[in-house]
């Protein structure tokens, strides 16, 4: 007997409440192809589904006072007002007695909080680049050792507020307009990390009848980049289609790094998964220097998994089909069979 699904999501919004067309509205909408995706699969599962979205969280009790589905597949990314509101559905659905696919609450809330999630990491042995927050009204200081750095808001995800500008040099003239950009922009402290300039690794890590395994290690080539060019994913590389960075960061999997250097981000993107209590599938992001050392630089718990994107890439290459992917997780929420290893 299959229980009924229903698939919740953030509605769309393409301005912002002043009006004017939405800075990252391309993130946001991409959370659609999710929703479409999953629907298929379900569909070819035979599993019965309804689809709803909420414009805020104090919409959700009422969606899950009229829809009677067991597990609720959550495909909340963000909601408008406060940046961790949408860390909060799990909880809600939980309350209400709901199983819920994805991350739970407290995974959420820490992964979203950059600087906290590093500190955390760092105490469990995982490996990240150097660094320091500067809240608004604070400037930079000489307490920030001399190099580069990329700067970056605390609390944003999907490269949102990451951009050519956001790689600076410290002592420059730049450090400072760039955590001036992100306090103004965002209203968040901005998170200045050691840049580690040559390589970025994308490793994805999936929970399956309680095994948590890494399924592959994606490498970002910038081999088209030229000289001087920062080898960042910004947001342009991510979601404008006419820039050149969307076309030319191509995903190599597996990554064409040596064993002993895939065995060690295997082992450290495990040890970030647990540090985080992450749950049935997440990314961890890596910086690798020339020397092959490897540098955790974030966890993405639910991160997206759109048919595209880099996830689902790494799923195809090992022999996961997309309904396989969904049917996990189905599995894990109906039998509650997530969170260890």
């Amino acid at each position: 007997m299959t229980e009924s699904v229903l698939i919740l999501y953030n509605v769309v919004e393409p301005s912002d409440s002043d009006g004017a067309p939405s800075a990252f509205a391309e993130s946001q909408a991409g959370v659609l192809n999710e929703v479409k995706a999953v629907a298929e699969a379900l569909e070819a599962l035979g599993i019965a589904y309804w689809v709803e979205s909420i414009g805020c969280i104090g919409e959700l009790a009422a969606v899950l006072g009229r829809r009677n589905a067991r597990i609720i597949f959550n495909l909340v990314e963000e909601l408008p007002g406060d940046i961790r509101a949408a860390c909060y559905v799990p909880a809600v659905c939980q309350a209400h007695g709901r199983q819920v696919t994805g991350n739970g609450t407290a995974a959420l809330l820490l992964a979203q909080n950059k600087w906290q999630a590093k500190a955390v990491l760092s105490a469990a042995g995982v490996t990240c680049p150097g660094g320091i927050t500067i809240f608004p009204g604070e400037a930079a200081s000489e307490a920030l050792g001399p190099g580069r750095y990329l700067v970056k808001p605390a609390y944003c995800d999907a490269s949102e507020g990451i951009d050519a500008d956001s790689v600076v040099d410290w002592p420059g003239k730049g450090v400072a307009a760039a955590v001036r950009r992100v306090h103004e922009r965002f209203g968040q402290p901005a998170l200045l990390e050691q840049f580690i300039a040559e390589r970025e690794l994308n490793v994805s890590v999936f929970e399956s009848r309680g095994t948590v395994e890494v399924v592959a290690i994606a490498e970002i080539d910038f081999g088209a980049f030229e000289a001087g060019r920062a080898r960042i994913v910004d947001y342009a590389a991510k979601w404008h289609a006419d820039s050149f960075a969307y076309h030319n960061t191509p995903r190599m999997i597996p990554a064409p790094i040596s064993e002993a250097a895939a065995a060690h981000v295997r082992q450290q993107a495990l040890a970030a998964w647990d540090a985080i209590g992450c749950r049935d599938y997440a990314r961890v992001d890596f910086r690798m220097d020339a020397a092959e050392k490897s540098y955790v630089i974030e966890v993405n718990p639910n991160p997206d998994i759109s048919p595209d994107a880099g996830f689902a890439a790494a799923l195809e290459k090992n022999e996961i089909n997309y309904e396989s992917f969904v049917a996990a997780l189905y599995d894990n929420a109906l039998t509650g069979c997530t969170g260890g290893r």
